[in-house]
Protein backbone atom coordinates (compact mmCIF):
# COMPACT_ATOMS: atom_id res chain seq x y z
CA UNK A 1 0.00 0.00 0.00
CA UNK A 2 1.32 3.47 -0.90
CA UNK A 3 1.21 5.95 1.99
CA UNK A 4 -0.12 9.35 1.08
CA UNK A 5 1.31 12.20 3.15
CA UNK A 6 -1.25 14.85 4.02
CA UNK A 7 -0.20 18.27 5.33
CA UNK A 8 -2.71 18.83 8.10
CA UNK A 9 -3.02 22.61 8.71
CA UNK A 10 -5.48 23.71 11.34
CA UNK A 11 -5.74 27.20 9.89
CA UNK A 12 -7.22 25.90 6.62
CA UNK A 13 -10.95 25.59 6.66
CA UNK A 14 -10.99 22.28 4.82
CA UNK A 15 -8.30 20.18 6.38
CA UNK A 16 -8.59 17.41 3.71
CA UNK A 17 -6.79 17.42 0.44
CA UNK A 18 -8.94 16.79 -2.65
CA UNK A 19 -9.08 13.03 -2.95
CA UNK A 20 -9.20 10.83 -5.99
CA UNK A 21 -11.94 8.29 -6.44
CA UNK A 22 -11.46 5.43 -3.98
CA UNK A 23 -11.19 2.96 -6.80
CA UNK A 24 -8.38 4.94 -8.36
CA UNK A 25 -6.42 5.14 -5.09
CA UNK A 26 -6.82 1.41 -4.37
CA UNK A 27 -6.55 0.30 -7.96
CA UNK A 28 -9.94 -1.52 -7.84
CA UNK A 29 -10.70 -0.96 -11.50
CA UNK A 30 -7.61 -2.95 -12.47
CA UNK A 31 -8.43 -5.67 -9.93
CA UNK A 32 -11.92 -6.10 -11.38
CA UNK A 33 -10.47 -6.47 -14.85
CA UNK A 34 -8.05 -9.15 -13.68
CA UNK A 35 -10.52 -10.99 -11.41
CA UNK A 36 -13.13 -11.54 -14.16
CA UNK A 37 -11.12 -14.05 -16.25
CA UNK A 38 -9.71 -15.59 -13.10
CA UNK A 39 -13.24 -16.17 -11.78
CA UNK A 40 -14.29 -17.71 -15.10
CA UNK A 41 -11.27 -20.01 -15.14
CA UNK A 42 -11.94 -21.07 -11.54
CA UNK A 43 -15.56 -21.76 -12.40
CA UNK A 44 -14.51 -23.90 -15.36
CA UNK A 45 -12.16 -25.88 -13.10
CA UNK A 46 -14.90 -26.41 -10.52
CA UNK A 47 -17.32 -27.53 -13.26
CA UNK A 48 -14.79 -30.01 -14.64
CA UNK A 49 -14.05 -31.37 -11.18
CA UNK A 50 -17.75 -31.78 -10.45
CA UNK A 51 -18.25 -33.59 -13.77
CA UNK A 52 -15.37 -35.96 -12.93
CA UNK A 53 -16.81 -36.54 -9.47
CA UNK A 54 -20.27 -37.18 -10.87
CA UNK A 55 -18.88 -39.65 -13.42
CA UNK A 56 -16.99 -41.47 -10.66
CA UNK A 57 -20.12 -41.71 -8.52
CA UNK A 58 -22.22 -42.94 -11.46
CA UNK A 59 -19.62 -45.58 -12.32
CA UNK A 60 -19.50 -46.75 -8.70
CA UNK A 61 -23.30 -46.90 -8.51
CA UNK A 62 -23.46 -48.81 -11.78
CA UNK A 63 -20.85 -51.33 -10.64
CA UNK A 64 -22.75 -51.82 -7.40
CA UNK A 65 -26.04 -52.28 -9.26
CA UNK A 66 -24.44 -54.83 -11.60
CA UNK A 67 -22.99 -56.75 -8.64
CA UNK A 68 -26.38 -56.78 -6.94
CA UNK A 69 -28.10 -57.81 -10.17
CA UNK A 70 -25.66 -60.65 -10.79
CA UNK A 71 -26.25 -61.85 -7.24
CA UNK A 72 -30.00 -61.91 -7.88
CA UNK A 73 -29.46 -63.84 -11.12
CA UNK A 74 -27.38 -66.44 -9.24
CA UNK A 75 -29.97 -66.71 -6.49
CA UNK A 76 -32.77 -67.32 -9.00
CA UNK A 77 -30.68 -69.90 -10.80
CA UNK A 78 -29.77 -71.75 -7.61
CA UNK A 79 -33.13 -71.68 -5.84
CA UNK A 80 -35.70 -71.72 -8.65
CA UNK A 81 -34.53 -72.68 -12.13
CA UNK A 82 -31.86 -75.33 -11.58
CA UNK A 83 -33.96 -77.40 -9.14
CA UNK A 84 -36.77 -77.40 -11.70
CA UNK A 85 -34.42 -78.30 -14.56
CA UNK A 86 -32.92 -81.18 -12.57
CA UNK A 87 -36.41 -82.43 -11.84
CA UNK A 88 -37.32 -82.25 -15.53
CA UNK A 89 -34.09 -84.05 -16.43
CA UNK A 90 -35.10 -86.93 -14.19
CA UNK A 91 -38.27 -87.47 -16.25
CA UNK A 92 -36.36 -89.12 -19.10
CA UNK A 93 -33.13 -91.05 -18.74
CA UNK A 94 -32.52 -91.13 -22.53
CA UNK A 95 -31.37 -87.51 -22.59
CA UNK A 96 -29.44 -85.27 -20.22
CA UNK A 97 -28.44 -81.71 -19.43
CA UNK A 98 -25.14 -81.09 -21.23
CA UNK A 99 -22.58 -78.50 -20.18
CA UNK A 100 -24.39 -77.99 -16.90
CA UNK A 101 -21.31 -76.36 -15.35
CA UNK A 102 -21.68 -73.49 -17.85
CA UNK A 103 -25.27 -72.66 -16.93
CA UNK A 104 -24.33 -69.16 -15.71
CA UNK A 105 -22.88 -66.64 -18.15
CA UNK A 106 -19.53 -65.28 -16.97
CA UNK A 107 -19.78 -62.05 -15.03
CA UNK A 108 -17.37 -60.24 -17.38
CA UNK A 109 -19.47 -61.03 -20.47
CA UNK A 110 -22.71 -60.29 -18.60
CA UNK A 111 -21.34 -56.93 -17.44
CA UNK A 112 -20.29 -56.14 -21.00
CA UNK A 113 -23.82 -56.75 -22.27
CA UNK A 114 -25.36 -54.69 -19.48
CA UNK A 115 -23.06 -51.70 -20.01
CA UNK A 116 -23.75 -51.77 -23.75
CA UNK A 117 -27.50 -51.70 -23.10
CA UNK A 118 -27.11 -48.87 -20.59
CA UNK A 119 -24.79 -46.70 -22.70
CA UNK A 120 -26.23 -47.30 -26.15
CA UNK A 121 -29.92 -47.80 -25.46
CA UNK A 122 -30.45 -45.83 -22.27
CA UNK A 123 -31.70 -48.73 -20.14
CA UNK A 124 -31.26 -48.95 -16.40
CA UNK A 125 -29.01 -51.70 -15.07
CA UNK A 126 -32.05 -53.66 -13.88
CA UNK A 127 -33.71 -53.39 -17.30
CA UNK A 128 -30.49 -54.36 -19.07
CA UNK A 129 -30.01 -57.42 -16.87
CA UNK A 130 -33.58 -58.45 -17.57
CA UNK A 131 -32.95 -58.35 -21.32
CA UNK A 132 -29.96 -60.70 -21.27
CA UNK A 133 -31.74 -63.82 -22.45
CA UNK A 134 -28.92 -66.25 -21.76
CA UNK A 135 -27.57 -65.03 -18.41
CA UNK A 136 -28.75 -68.48 -17.31
CA UNK A 137 -28.73 -71.23 -19.93
CA UNK A 138 -29.21 -74.99 -20.21
CA UNK A 139 -28.84 -77.54 -22.97
CA UNK A 140 -30.81 -80.76 -23.35
CA UNK A 141 -29.01 -83.35 -25.46
CA UNK A 142 -31.09 -86.16 -27.06
CA UNK A 143 -30.47 -89.21 -29.21
CA UNK A 144 -31.53 -88.60 -32.81
CA UNK A 145 -34.50 -90.96 -32.69
CA UNK A 146 -35.96 -89.41 -29.55
CA UNK A 147 -35.22 -85.80 -30.38
CA UNK A 148 -38.52 -84.46 -31.67
CA UNK A 149 -40.64 -86.26 -29.09
CA UNK A 150 -38.24 -85.18 -26.36
CA UNK A 151 -38.36 -81.48 -27.32
CA UNK A 152 -42.16 -81.44 -27.23
CA UNK A 153 -42.18 -83.28 -23.90
CA UNK A 154 -39.60 -81.01 -22.26
CA UNK A 155 -41.34 -77.84 -23.42
CA UNK A 156 -44.47 -79.19 -21.74
CA UNK A 157 -42.45 -80.00 -18.61
CA UNK A 158 -41.13 -76.43 -18.50
CA UNK A 159 -44.64 -75.02 -18.75
CA UNK A 160 -45.90 -77.40 -16.07
CA UNK A 161 -43.07 -76.19 -13.82
CA UNK A 162 -44.58 -72.72 -14.06
CA UNK A 163 -42.21 -71.13 -16.58
CA UNK A 164 -43.49 -68.98 -19.45
CA UNK A 165 -42.21 -69.55 -22.97
CA UNK A 166 -40.96 -66.27 -24.45
CA UNK A 167 -39.70 -67.53 -27.80
CA UNK A 168 -38.50 -70.64 -29.60
CA UNK A 169 -36.39 -70.61 -32.76
CA UNK A 170 -35.93 -73.71 -34.89
CA UNK A 171 -32.63 -73.60 -36.80
CA UNK A 172 -32.55 -77.15 -38.14
CA UNK A 173 -32.69 -75.80 -41.69
CA UNK A 174 -29.82 -73.38 -41.03
CA UNK A 175 -26.49 -73.55 -42.83
CA UNK A 176 -24.23 -72.34 -40.02
CA UNK A 177 -26.04 -73.69 -36.95
CA UNK A 178 -28.48 -76.51 -36.28
CA UNK A 179 -30.59 -76.93 -33.17
CA UNK A 180 -33.44 -75.20 -31.33
CA UNK A 181 -32.99 -72.27 -28.96
CA UNK A 182 -35.77 -71.20 -26.61
CA UNK A 183 -36.18 -68.53 -23.94
CA UNK A 184 -38.26 -68.81 -20.82
CA UNK A 185 -39.34 -66.46 -18.05
CA UNK A 186 -39.66 -66.94 -14.29
CA UNK A 187 -43.04 -65.29 -13.55
CA UNK A 188 -42.18 -64.34 -9.96
CA UNK A 189 -39.38 -61.93 -10.90
CA UNK A 190 -39.25 -61.84 -14.70
CA UNK A 191 -35.83 -63.51 -14.93
CA UNK A 192 -35.15 -64.91 -18.40
CA UNK A 193 -33.21 -68.08 -19.14
CA UNK A 194 -32.33 -70.03 -22.24
CA UNK A 195 -32.88 -73.69 -23.03
CA UNK A 196 -31.24 -75.22 -26.12
CA UNK A 197 -32.30 -78.54 -27.61
CA UNK A 198 -29.56 -80.51 -29.38
CA UNK A 199 -28.54 -83.94 -30.55
CA UNK A 200 -25.06 -85.21 -29.81
CA UNK A 201 -23.94 -84.30 -33.34
CA UNK A 202 -25.47 -80.82 -33.38
CA UNK A 203 -23.98 -80.04 -29.96
CA UNK A 204 -20.53 -81.16 -31.09
CA UNK A 205 -20.85 -78.99 -34.21
CA UNK A 206 -21.85 -76.01 -32.10
CA UNK A 207 -18.83 -76.45 -29.85
CA UNK A 208 -16.48 -76.92 -32.82
CA UNK A 209 -17.69 -73.74 -34.52
CA UNK A 210 -17.94 -71.65 -31.35
CA UNK A 211 -14.54 -69.92 -31.82
CA UNK A 212 -15.60 -68.90 -35.34
CA UNK A 213 -18.95 -67.69 -34.02
CA UNK A 214 -17.21 -65.55 -31.39
CA UNK A 215 -14.96 -63.97 -34.00
CA UNK A 216 -17.96 -63.17 -36.18
CA UNK A 217 -19.83 -61.79 -33.18
CA UNK A 218 -17.17 -59.24 -32.26
CA UNK A 219 -16.28 -58.43 -35.85
CA UNK A 220 -13.49 -59.53 -38.16
CA UNK A 221 -10.87 -57.39 -39.92
CA UNK A 222 -11.65 -58.26 -43.54
CA UNK A 223 -14.59 -59.51 -45.63
CA UNK A 224 -12.39 -62.40 -46.76
CA UNK A 225 -11.89 -63.59 -43.18
CA UNK A 226 -15.61 -63.29 -42.54
CA UNK A 227 -16.33 -65.49 -45.56
CA UNK A 228 -13.76 -68.03 -44.38
CA UNK A 229 -15.32 -68.22 -40.92
CA UNK A 230 -18.84 -68.55 -42.31
CA UNK A 231 -17.74 -71.22 -44.77
CA UNK A 232 -16.07 -73.12 -41.93
CA UNK A 233 -19.32 -73.08 -39.95
CA UNK A 234 -21.23 -74.26 -43.02
CA UNK A 235 -18.85 -77.18 -43.63
CA UNK A 236 -19.10 -78.39 -40.02
CA UNK A 237 -22.86 -77.88 -39.81
CA UNK A 238 -23.45 -79.74 -43.07
CA UNK A 239 -22.22 -82.96 -41.42
CA UNK A 240 -24.99 -82.89 -38.77
CA UNK A 241 -27.83 -85.38 -39.40
CA UNK A 242 -31.31 -83.88 -39.07
CA UNK A 243 -33.47 -85.93 -36.66
CA UNK A 244 -36.83 -87.15 -38.00
CA UNK A 245 -39.48 -84.46 -37.57
CA UNK A 246 -37.08 -81.86 -36.21
CA UNK A 247 -37.71 -79.32 -38.96
CA UNK A 248 -41.45 -79.46 -38.23
CA UNK A 249 -41.18 -78.24 -34.64
CA UNK A 250 -42.75 -74.77 -34.88
CA UNK A 251 -41.18 -71.50 -33.84
CA UNK A 252 -42.81 -69.50 -31.05
CA UNK A 253 -44.48 -67.10 -31.09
Amino acid sequence: MVAVAVDRRDDVGDSHLPTADAAEVRGDEGADALDAPLDQADSAVRTARFADYQATVEAANRAYAIDEGCARVRETEETVITPAMRSIESEDATRHLAGFENRLKGKERLTEKVITAVNERGHTVAEALGMVKDAIRYTFCYPDRGYTKGVYADCAHLENAGFECVDRQNSWTGEQYKGINSRWRVPANGQLFEVQFHTTASLEAKETTHPAYEKLRVGVPTPAEQRDLENFQKRVTATVPVPPGATEIPDYP
